[in-house]
């Protein structure tokens, strides 16, 4: 989420995160409001997410609200972001920023992996209810990608995931703070 990722985007962006903050800087934000949030994020169409950096914004957002509000409305929330980690090896990723295109940056589809791994990460640890519910919905989808870069040529054509991805999913549970350092800590 670049400062500098065009003005359009950056504006949207500054929009639905000072969204996401009003919310949850009330002590019981209204459902009607947050469902106004979750809107702007993707839907699931026959199986496939679009994700376009509006929609990844929105996401990113809706889980800034989840986790800066103490997990307000988690019941309506984290079932969503659950379909959509799951979703991930179908998910239709476009990319609008020409100016992102000729600079050397990561692929979107990490960041927003690694974003939204983070998210449920953080929401895993304040609430032990969710902990193996979440703990259990990312290895599920590790296992997925795994298996797609073991055997790309077995799987749905329109699976759009690299094994970079893959990778960079993985980093994302030995980062510190993470939900692997959390279990094992939790274990020990």
């Amino acid at each position: 989420m670049s400062v500098n990722g065009g003005a359009s985007r950056g504006f949207y962006f500054n929009t639905v995160l000072s969204l996401a903050r009003s919310l949850a800087a009330h002590r019981q934000a209204p459902i009607e409001k947050v469902q106004k949030l979750q809107c702007m994020c993707p839907v699931d169409f026959r199986g496939v997410f679009q994700l376009d950096e509006r929609r990844r914004d929105a996401v990113i957002a809706l889980g800034i609200f989840l986790v800066e509000s103490d997990l307000q409305h988690k019941d309506a929330i984290v079932p969503y972001l659950l379909g959509l980690l799951k979703g991930l090896p179908k998910v239709q990723w476009i990319e609008e920023s020409s100016e992102r295109k000729g600079r050397e940056t990561l692929p979107v589809a990490e960041i927003f992996t690694f974003g939204l791994v983070t998210l449920l990460s953080d929401v895993a640890q304040r609430d032990e209810t969710l902990r193996g519910q979440i703990l259990e919905a990312i290895m599920d989808i590790m296992k997925v990608l795994q298996d797609i870069c073991k055997d790309p040529e077995a799987h749905d054509k329109g699976t759009d995931v690299t094994c970079l991805s893959t990778l960079f999913f993985e980093y994302s549970f030995y980062t510190p703070g993470s939900l692997i350092h959390i279990c094992l800590f939790l274990l020990s």
